[in-house]
């Protein structure tokens, strides 16, 4: 989507610095940092670039399109990984990528679900794509099942976000990780025996573990058939 032209900036005062999308995405960004997409209303945003909501409207449309703004200028912080050398090199540069994602998308606490809920075409996510792109056609993926994975791994990593910031939100994780282990040792053995048995093995991974797993296995599939 092209960027549509910058607003002219009315202010006078020289104590303010210009209105711009750059200016009020920076806005956007450090109040998500600090308070979470859910608790940021246009109101806050305003605030903080010293000016009234309704002068927002000038640069963005909706609360939904400066969010959406404010994703792309977040992909856009996301360290990309390049491949090196040796025939596995693509896959390890593509989950470092995907890490970096989920950890950049982490540091602004609901921003993952505006990814989920949101088909990016803006120049952050452009380059993010890009680069996946790039990385598996290093590793004769062919096109089309490239163009699915992109997809894919976007979703992993925004649900990813997600999940990690409901787990940020329990403070006491490790009470609730033996909790659970408990009540598997504790199932009927006759019923779920394989639960009981693997309990230990089910709640103990950390979710750095989990979460390396998954990629691999994702992008085992990716490379593993050559047909759809």
């Amino acid at each position: 989507m092209a960027q549509p032209a910058e607003p002219v900036s009315r202010r006078s005062r020289p104590s303010k610095d210009p209105l711009s999308r750059q200016a009020i995405v920076g806005a956007a960004r450090s109040l998500i940092r600090e308070r979470g997409v859910d608790a940021v209303a246009l109101r806050h945003v305003a605030e903080r670039v010293e000016t009234g909501p309704a002068s927002l409207y000038a640069y963005f449309g909706s609360r939904d399109i400066l969010l959406e703004h404010v994703l792309d200028a977040v992909y856009a912080e996301v360290e990309l990984v390049d491949a090196g050398g040796g025939e596995h090199g693509w896959r390890e540069a593509l989950a470092g990528t995907v890490g970096n994602t989920i950890e950049t998308l982490g540091r602004y606490p609901g921003l993952g679900a505006v990814a989920l809920g949101s088909i990016p075409t803006l120049p952050g996510a452009l380059r993010l794509a890009e680069h996946e792109l790039s990385l598996m056609e290093a590793g004769g993926v062919p096109e089309e099942r490239a163009a699915l994975a992109v997809d894919l791994l976007a979703q992993f990593a925004a649900s990813s976000a997600v999940e990690r910031g409901v787990r940020l939100d329990r403070p006491h994780d490790d009470v609730e990780r033996r909790r659970v282990r408990t009540a598997y040792e504790a199932a009927d053995a006759d019923l779920f025996p394989r639960v009981a048995r693997a309990a230990a093995l089910l709640t103990g991974p950390d979710d750095r573990a989990r979460r390396d797993f998954a990629l691999q296995a994702i992008i085992t599939g990716i490379q593993g058939s050559r047909r759809l």
